[in-house]
């Protein structure tokens, strides 16, 4: 599949600030299942952009503005191309030697451990947190990837989609009891899941083809209550990747229950969202600024 981006993001404020210093992941992932035809990003008021790749292989770009300044306008224009056709497509490990291959990548690219280890408020070791929730486990004498996909559909039955109950810092001790969230807190509460089987598993943050709810394929089943309206603002989106024995990181939608297919463009990786912001920054100033104004527009060009 092949999509143009055009993705902008407003800052405003009531006063003049200073000295922004302004960090964005906007540019999508280009590895063997995307590739990134063009890429392009500006900064108004005029900026210099500096590129860099971070410890998680995301492309960074920073800049600053030493100008006062009441607004900031970060734009992308993309042309992506994916090619995950199928994400059941894969030599598959046997069960028996699953546990030896995630040994074994993890001794060979350490920082993998990461993956593992790594708990914050967003993605706490869920043993140490109250709730009254049974948490799905994993047998291992059954494939991983089903073990994933039957917590993905334990979080999709279990917790409402409400993008009015949680807000970007909303902690997962929160969401457990709230029993609802947005598609960032059904990514945390799956990784979290993951890695208390002590499986390495990853926050990933991008866009989705909202033409894919169009679909219907027999592994796939689309929500109709979380999005899928085609006259509805588009969003970025968030998702769990799990490394599965023989395939590598997979991409697992909780809140949709789907697994990421070609309709899924993935634009930053990390230990939670805090990782993979699409945008952060500095600056002084005596006022906080507003909510950001987000416009995006994904078109699938095949």
């Amino acid at each position: 599949m092949r999509y143009l981006i055009e993705h902008q993001t407003r800052l405003s404020f009531a006063d003049d600030v200073k000295e922004h210093q302004c960090e964005m992941r906007l540019k999508p992932i280009e590895d063997q299942l995307q590739r990134v035809h063009e890429a392009e990003i500006d900064v108004e008021p005029q900026a210099e952009l500096f590129a860099y790749t971070d410890s998680f292989g995301n492309a960074v770009h920073h800049c600053s503005l030493v100008s006062p300044h009441k607004e900031i306008v970060l734009r992308l224009h993309a042309d992506v191309e994916t090619f995950l056709d199928n994400p059941f497509e894969y030599d598959p490990v046997p069960v028996a030697r699953e546990q030896d291959w995630i040994r074994h990548s993890l001794r060979d690219v350490p920082r993998l451990w990461d993956y593992v280890v790594h708990h914050t408020d967003a993605t706490p070791a869920l043993q140490r947190i109250e709730h009254d929730l049974e948490i799905p486990g994993h047998a291992p004498n059954r494939p991983l990837i089903q073990s994933v996909q039957e917590a993905m559909a334990w979080i999709h039955g279990t917790f409402d989609y409400d993008p009015v109950v949680t807000h970007v810092h909303t902690s997962l001790e929160e969401v457990l009891e709230l029993r609802a969230g947005v598609c960032q807190d059904f990514a945390h509460l799956l990784i979290s899941v993951v890695r208390s089987w002590g499986f390495p598993a990853r926050y990933v943050m991008g866009y989705q083809d909202a033409g894919y709810f169009k679909k219907d394929n027999e592994n796939q089943e689309a929500d109709a209550e979380a999005g899928d309206d085609e006259n509805l603002p588009q969003a970025t989106h968030a998702w769990a990747e799990v490394l599965i024995p023989g395939a590598g990181w997979r991409g697992f939608d909780a809140t949709h229950n789907l697994l990421a297919d070609s309709t899924f463009i993935r634009v930053a990786v990390g230990r939670d969202h805090h990782d993979a912001a699409p945008q952060r920054g500095s600056y002084k100033g005596d006022q906080e600024g507003s909510p950001p104004e987000v416009s995006l527009r994904v078109s699938c060009q095949q």
